[in-house]
């Protein structure tokens, strides 16, 4: 009898077993990344995992990891700026799916030419980080652009040269009121002495880009500061530290002029 009752349970193990694998589709794929797929295809009509790769210039081993580990903050970041998706949704699913810059950050290659008043000034795919800081790109390259208006350039921003204006995504909050998360800034990457203006800055320091408030301190040393008074931080520098000026902050995308 024992004999007999424990064939009887091994068989109904095994058809217990089987049909819980045979009838039901387990999904091992991560939310970021069924979230980067209906974007791409949404946005760029783009699917599969090797032109979901080319768009964001990663490898398809990378674009393979994130379906089980999850789409990196540098990939979400790198997606923000060239589909014009919001990384927080992209990563967590939270708020709105597209930035407020989304249209303007996806024009196509084959754009009608602009008026002859008109500029067209490249948006990066680096963005600059009011928080911890983002990691910089091998390449920085140019994934769509912006029109402006010459005379509204020359009026407002007066640059020494208008093709080293750049455009570029903000991300964190260490910088409020003055820019939000999500702000499209225009840089001056010919403005790269702040001994000699004062303003705010994309800084890069150890592979990660800044944006901060820089001003002359009287000993002549820089200091490096944040707007956002409830996260306040102030670094000087001396000259020990490395630290690169990409530019500097002409204009925010918010209507403020810097």
């Amino acid at each position: 009898m024992a004999k007999l009752n424990t064939m009887f349970k091994q068989k109904s193990n095994v058809t217990f077993n089987n049909a819980l694998f045979s009838n039901q589709k387990i999904s091992t794929m991560h939310p970021s990344i069924e979230r980067l797929y209906q974007a791409a295809k949404q946005i760029r009509d783009i699917t599969g995992q090797s032109a979901v790769a080319r768009l964001l210039n990663e490898s398809p081993q990378t674009v393979k990891n994130w379906e089980t580990r999850g789409v990196s903050r540098s990939g979400a970041l790198t997606a923000e700026a060239t589909l014009g998706v919001r990384a927080a949704w992209l990563l967590a699913g939270d708020g709105e799916m597209l930035t407020r810059s989304t249209a303007p950050a996806v024009i196509e290659a084959h754009a009608p030419a602009c008026p002859e008043d008109s500029v067209r000034i490249p948006l990066l795919a680096n963005g600059g980080s009011m928080g911890p800081g983002n990691d910089v790109l091998d390449v920085d390259y140019v994934v769509g652009d912006l029109t402006l208006s010459s005379h509204w350039i020359n009026q407002q921003i007066r640059p020494a040269n208008i093709q080293e204006l750049r455009f570029m995504h903000a991300h964190g909050e260490s910088m409020a009121p003055t820019f939000s998360d999500g702000d499209v800034l225009l840089v001056d990457a010919g403005a790269r002495d702040p001994s000699s203006m004062e303003g705010i800055y994309v800084l890069e320091v150890h592979s990660k880009t800044y944006i901060k408030r820089v001003r002359m301190r009287m000993d002549g040393s820089l200091e490096v500061s944040s707007d956002n008074a409830n996260i306040k931080t102030v670094d000087v520098l001396n000259g020990d530290h490395e630290v690169r000026v990409i530019g500097r902050v002409v204009w925010a995308w918010n209507g403020r002029k810097l």
